[in-house]
């Protein structure tokens, strides 16, 4: 058997997986976090993986299992269902594992880069010498993270959504691990920035920069640089200015651009989505009838 590096590449982590991979991220233009999900077998009698620094959480996407790792020459182990996270950390780790469920055994793996969360943890005031520590258990709840790794995994199956979208989850689930795991998250190096207020002034810049841009796949970093405020602030910010997240907000004007082309223009269906920065037709049809309540050519035909 090949000699397991003491250290890898999230990219090169995928070799060492036993599982059948189903989806991933890494074709994607997502920025800062790789997302794979696999399709286990039911018995992996011994599975040896390198370590990473990127920080990487894990979770049952279906099934149950009887999982058990090797830290430092001691075998530990715990019963997993949906939803339950482990961190896998940042050493080579041995795994063993057997189904405990009639259903399929699939697993999430999301890899957020460690550039990102210094980024973050500097913009949270949060002292330099702060590390993520999930402690020593093997398993861990978090609703809220549970939610946000299921909605990374369906925008992943997902082409059609947007990288606003995943931006703003990646920096929401990076803001709540260093806020709610980070060992150093009652240390400061000071106060944190108080993220300035979205003046009127600056909304409308930002709108401009969307309206001229609406077929872009648009990235938070390139929004919050025409607000003149770090992605993390802005996304915060931009939520309690607006009431609507920078992917509601991107997806109402999309969608205001598009009822006005469909009124004023014979341009097919196609064509409006894809001005407007949709990835298709029929994506670009459900989110006009969540929005109006008909399809776009029941509206168009509505006058």
């Amino acid at each position: 058997m090949a000699r397991i590096p003491k250290l890898t590449t999230t990219l090169a982590y995928d070799r060492y997986m036993a599982g059948q991979r189903l989806v991933s991220s890494v074709d994607r233009e997502w920025r800062h976090l790789v997302l794979r999900s696999y399709l286990e077998p039911v018995r992996q009698d011994l599975l040896e993986a390198p370590g990473l620094r990127d920080f990487t959480l894990m979770t049952l996407a279906s099934g149950a299992e009887h999982l058990e790792r090797n830290l430092g020459g001691t075998w530990e182990s715990a019963d997993m269902r949906v939803n339950d996270l482990w961190f896998v950390p940042p050493t080579p780790i041995s795994w063993r594992w057997h189904s405990i469920s009639d259903e399929p055994l699939s697993t999430l793996h999301v890899h957020i880069e460690r550039d990102l969360l210094d980024s973050v943890a500097q913009q949270m005031g949060l002292d330099a010498s702060r590390e993520l520590s999930l402690g020593d258990a093997m398993r861990f709840n978090d609703p809220l993270i549970a939610a946000m790794l299921a909605a990374l995994h369906r925008a992943a199956r997902d082409p059609a959504d947007s990288r606003l979208y995943v931006d703003t989850l990646v920096h929401a689930l990076a803001a709540h691990l260093l806020q709610h795991y980070s060992s150093g998250n009652g240390a400061r190096r000071g106060s944190a920035t108080r993220p300035e207020r979205l003046v009127p002034r600056r909304i409308r810049r930002v709108t401009d920069y969307i309206r001229a841009n609406l077929a872009e796949d648009l990235a938070i970093a390139e929004l919050a640089e025409q607000a003149g405020l770090s992605s993390f602030h802005f996304a915060r910010v931009f939520r309690r200015e607006t009431g609507e997240t920078p992917h509601q907000f991107v997806t109402r004007l999309r969608l205001e651009e598009a009822a006005r082309l469909l009124r004023a223009t014979d341009r097919t269906v196609l064509q409006i989505a894809l001005e407007v920065g949709f990835e298709n037709a029929g994506h670009f049809s459900v989110q006009f009838k969540r929005g109006y309540g008909a399809t776009p050519l029941a509206y168009r035909l509505r006058g």
